[in-house]
């Protein structure tokens, strides 16, 4: 049976990743899989033992071309600032919803993240007052999940989404768009209030 990560590690051309030791790529596959959102290079390097971001972006680049080239659903990507991540391609991510057990974001907490995102920056109060009491701890989850940042200034706390919401989501970083595409997301959800 054809092993990804040995015959990965041999298709490389060059002499850096003709020694790629597979056990590594194992296990980046194993931690982009079970975080569910994107990682840190420095973080894979702590966890990899790895002496360099660059030796981590090899090794995602040769985790990626081994998921390309089996054709597989789901693909890993490095994203801008630093991070990686393993998603499912696009073109399959509508018929996996139907079968997805467990989802990442709840539906009340993804209100509360829409709102923060069409609204953005916007007062932690007015999060609160508008999604109501539990929004504060729908706060602390979406800024576990590095999807918003939460800033003090002077008594009022300002709330918005990271570069990470619009790639968790599949968002264009352009606001203007990002508005559009957001209105669809809340058609779906039935969300009108947000928009008000």
């Amino acid at each position: 049976m054809p092993n990804r990560y040995n015959d990965a590690a041999k298709e490389r051309s060059s002499p850096a990743m003709d020694d790629v030791d597979p056990s590594k790529l194992a296990k980046l596959e194993a931690i982009l899989y079970a975080s569910g959102c994107p990682v840190s290079l420095t973080t894979l390097c702590s966890y990899l033992r790895l002496g360099s971001e660059k030796e981590a972006s090899a090794l995602i680049s040769n985790l990626s071309d081994s998921y390309e080239e089996d054709g597989s659903a789901p693909e890993v990507r490095e994203l801008p600032k630093n991070k990686a991540v393993l998603q499912l391609k696009a073109e399959y991510a509508k018929q996996a919803r139907r079968f997805s057990m467990k989802p990442v974001l709840t539906k009340v907490p993804l209100r509360t993240l829409s709102f923060i995102a069409y609204h953005q920056p916007v007062l932690q109060k007015k999060v609160a007052e508008a999604r109501g009491s539990h929004a504060y701890r729908h706060l602390r989850i979406l800024e576990d999940m590095g999807l918003i940042t939460r800033e003090k200034k002077g008594r009022d706390t300002i709330v918005q989404t990271t570069p990470d919401f619009a790639d968790y989501l599949d968002l264009s970083k352009e606001r203007p768009r990002m508005r559009r595409q957001l209105r669809r997301i809340f058609k779906k959800l039935d969300l009108k209030e947000l928009e008000k």
